[in-house]
């Protein structure tokens, strides 16, 4: 009997607030693996992308191509506002 070895990968997941037309949405994107996905809320934005990105490893063990590096180590993302006197219009 032939066993496989299971590995917990663990990715960076950014997921930002998107204003479409009528629209808002949630874009989930993993920044090492370029794959991204999006839903109505944050949670099904990041179920998405969590599917995503499990097909995109599958593809590269099936293609025998190597898998991304995990990401390691904390990450911190925060927002600034940034007040300019002036602004130059292109």
């Amino acid at each position: 009997m032939k066993y496989m070895k299971t590995t917990a990968l663990n990715y960076r997941i950014i997921v930002e607030h998107e204003h479409l037309e009528k629209n808002a949405v949630y874009v989930a994107y993993a920044p090492s693996l370029g794959v991204s996905d999006f839903g109505e809320t944050i949670e099904k934005a990041v179920l998405n992308i969590e599917q995503a990105i499990k097909l995109y490893l599958e593809t590269l063990v099936d293609l025998q191509q190597p898998i991304p590096d995990a990401d390691t180590g904390d990450y911190y993302v925060t927002t600034r506002s940034i007040t300019l006197d002036k602004v130059a219009h292109a």
